[in-house]
């Protein structure tokens, strides 16, 4: 069943990319900036530089590459609008799923149920017809937390590898500086806070046990203060010992040039934006992790039905719980909810509508989402994921709360890598458990299923509708993410 999901994955997205080509022949939206700039570096103008471009050259370099790559096989044009699509769907095709095989899985890969489901994620796959950064920027972001899993089985190979992918990740898109740096939180709690050494009773170990806690293992607040202080512990022994200079090691030489390479990109541009940095700006806006939950909690529907009533009769039965924790998420709302200018004036995307329509259409629609955040947060920083480590679940929504919450502008897109990695948390936490294995493979089918019903719909409408701004006539706008 999982092959042939691959293969009609393969075809309707070829069948897709070439309808998608055939309405629109010319750059649309951002392409209008991206294409320009990969062109330019086609014709060998490397010191011409669009200044409203606000990411990187990373994708432009990686597009040149896949068109020089492209004129070993055709005598045709190789950098035009169709070839640099066509970039985002091989990665999309053909290369995440091999990045997905990083993730482990009870000591195989994700399965191809599961990989399918990933690579038709909507907003992801939207994307992977048009040339946005967001596919390959995915990819490396992915790549490097996936290296960074398999640490302890990787030589000193490993370590230029991880300089590269991290590297290109931040190239692409300069936010994922937060997901190498989860990476290496995350490489950190592989080799010296999670192992548990071969022939040692871990009972009477205080430390270890308290920097293996699981979530579900969670009575107070102050066992979230015993795992971190039981992994700063475990890191002090581990770097005293005589096995784990080595590793340690290779640990700052693989992230070290990146970090380091980041922070004198700051210092020398003034700040993480390039290009229009009036419209950029970081602030603090809490709600964007509300938006998140929440987002997640509908792409992931059939996987979370099963723990929906058990969530609301875990707060029904903590009235008291719930009602601060909703207080606080009003306090919040009033206090940091920003509304950007592109949000209020871009009717091409569907936040515009959401915005204008649910969450501002009075002056008191926003707060009676909540208790509703409430739940979203409930669920997916905790109740699905019930069986992670405390120490990976917190690290988790650090990054998340740092990717997010800095950001004015409320953009599905910045969800991707989030969402990803949840997802990839929750089909591994439910393999480890027969019966949930084989309920989360029936539900896999049919998050499969609604996400191609939510990909027809957002990409039939894309490609079937259009409108003209008065301020641009002849102009087709079209709606998207």
């Amino acid at each position: 069943m999982t092959v042939p999901l691959q293969s009609v994955l393969i075809l309707a997205s070829a069948a897709t990319f070439a309808v998608s080509c055939q309405i629109i022949p010319d750059s649309y939206l951002d392409e209008v900036f991206h294409i320009p700039q990969t062109q330019q570096y086609c014709a060998g103008n490397f010191d011409v530089w669009d200044d409203k471009i606000t990411t990187p050259p990373g994708l432009y370099y990686l597009g040149l590459a896949y068109t020089r790559i492209l004129t070993l096989f055709t005598t045709s044009p190789t950098c035009t609008v169709k070839a640099l699509r066509s970039f985002s769907l091989v990665g999309q095709l053909s290369v995440l799923p091999i990045v997905l095989s990083l993730f482990p899985v009870r000591h195989h890969h994700l399965s191809s149920r599961t990989v399918t489901l990933l690579q038709l994620f909507p907003t992801l796959y939207f994307f992977s017809f048009l040339y946005y950064t967001d596919v390959w920027s995915t990819i490396f972001a992915l790549s490097s937390i996936g290296l960074s899993i398999r640490a302890t089985q990787a030589s000193w190979f490993s370590v230029p590898l991880k300089i590269v992918v991290g590297t290109l990740a931040v190239a692409i898109r300069q936010t994922n500086i937060i997901w190498v740096t989860y990476a290496l939180a995350t490489e950190i709690l592989t080799v010296f806070v999670y192992p548990d050494e071969k022939g040692k009773d871990r009972a009477d170990d205080t430390w270890f046990l308290a920097a293996n806690a699981r979530l579900e293992d969670v009575g107070s607040p102050a066992d979230f203060v015993n795992a971190i202080a039981g992994a700063v512990v475990r890191v002090w022994r581990g770097l005293r010992g005589p096995t784990k200079g080595p590793k340690a090691m290779k640990i700052v030489c693989s992230y070290a040039p990146i970090l380091g390479g980041f922070a004198a990109f700051v210092i020398i541009n003034g700040g993480i934006t390039l290009g229009d940095k009036n419209n950029h700006v970081a602030a603090i806006h809490i709600p964007q992790i509300f938006y998140f939950a929440t987002f997640t909690c509908a792409l992931s529907i059939p996987s979370i039905l099963s723990i929906l009533s058990q969530t609301l009769n875990i707060l029904f039965f903590r009235p008291f719980t719930f009602a601060v924790v909703s207080g606080i998420i009003i306090l919040a709302i009033r206090t940091t909810t920003i509304a950007h200018s592109f949000v209020l004036a871009d009717n091409r995307h569907y936040i515009f509508y959401l915005w204008r329509r649910v969450l501002n259409a009075t002056p008191w629609s926003r707060y009676i989402f909540a208790p509703g955040y409430a739940i979203a947060m409930y669920i997916v920083f905790a109740r699905a994921v019930r069986k992670d480590k405390i120490l990976s679940a917190l690290v988790y929504f650090g990054a998340c709360a740092a990717v997010l919450v800095p950001s004015q502008l409320i953009e599905c897109r910045y969800f991707i890598v989030p969402y990803l990695l949840w997802r990839i948390r929750v089909a591994t936490l439910k393999a480890e458990d027969d019966d949930e294995r084989r309920e989360n493979k029936i539900a896999e089918y049919v998050e499969i299923g609604w996400y191609a019903i939510i990909n027809a719909a957002t990409i039939g409408l894309f490609l079937g509708y259009s409108f003209e701004w008065p301020s641009e006539p002849g102009v087709k706008q079209r709606f998207m993410w």
